[in-house]
């Protein structure tokens, strides 16, 4: 293991500054994992670590774990807590933290199973609470527009808890031709909007195959994809409250789903 004990020491760049994602880390196609749950998760799961950056005592404690993950001797940094909050900026909980290597972008063959898809969705805690619901959930694919926050920001994965590293994540750069092209292989394509058109969630009969859609809080889905959705969905809700928050509306859906799922595996 390597201890720093100055601020500015280059072997932990990665590490600096850290109260918002670094330039460095999108162009090293990096992400931070931070705190103890978060870390044992990446290295439970099946993405590279470039490093870890903790207190002794998680290297302790997860020796064995951080020998099978490979990790190298040279990549795996210690310091005193105090030393590491001034190097990363903020007040840390537990000491812990880690660089992962984003996954490879999922080509739209890989998608599989139901697919939920984001649509504007700007807010890194938004997409990180909807990565965290989709594992709840079942759902291993998640889709995600040009336009929304990349689940691998830092604060999108700390909110997940990161469970976001065992999906399966597109980041596409045209979400109309990957909604056309999943609608060719099958998929239904299923917009969760407030419109007179739209079903009551309740009253609807999930397919066996589909893309379930969700939009910006304040400007909903694009009327390009509403235009190519098989169907358009709502959460009754009372009239004096304009809409949910886009997380706690994929958890009411999908529960929904679950919910029926089931139903229909008791009843064969």
């Amino acid at each position: 293991m390597v201890e720093i004990t100055e601020i500015d020491d280059p072997r932990i760049s990665f590490y600096r500054s850290l109260r918002y994602t670094p330039p460095s880390h999108i162009e090293a196609n990096v992400f931070i994992a931070e705190g103890e749950k978060v870390v044992l998760r990446l290295l439970r799961s099946p993405l590279k670590i470039h490093s870890i950056f903790a207190i002794l005592d998680f290297y302790q404690t997860y020796i064995d774990l951080i020998n099978f993950k490979m990790v190298p001797e040279d990549f795996r940094y210690y310091a005193e807590k105090s030393l590491m909050e001034k190097i990363v900026g903020f007040h840390l909980h537990s000491g812990i933290m880690a660089i992962g290597f984003k996954p490879q972008n999922a080509n739209i063959d890989e998608l599989s199973g139901n697919i939920v898809a984001l649509n504007r969705i700007n807010n890194s805690e938004n997409v990180g609470q909807i990565s965290r619901i989709c594992r709840a959930f079942a759902v291993n694919s998640l889709l995600v527009d040009e336009k929304s926050t990349s689940p691998f920001l830092r604060r999108a994965v700390r909110v997940s808890m990161g469970n976001i590293f065992d999906l399966k994540v597109r980041e596409t750069t045209n979400i109309l031709e990957d909604i056309a092209e999943l609608k060719k292989r099958d998929f239904s394509i299923i917009s969760c909007e407030v419109c007179p058109s739209s079903i009551n969630i309740y009253d609807f009969s999930f397919p066996e195959k589909f893309v379930i859609i969700f939009g910006n809080e304040h400007y909903g889905i694009s009327p390009e994809i509403l235009a190519i959705s098989d169907t358009i969905v709502s959460i009754p809700i009372q009239k004096e409250v304009e809409s949910l928050n886009v997380a706690i509306a994929t958890a009411i859906v999908l529960n929904e789903f679950n919910r029926k799922k089931r139903y229909r595996n008791v009843a064969n």
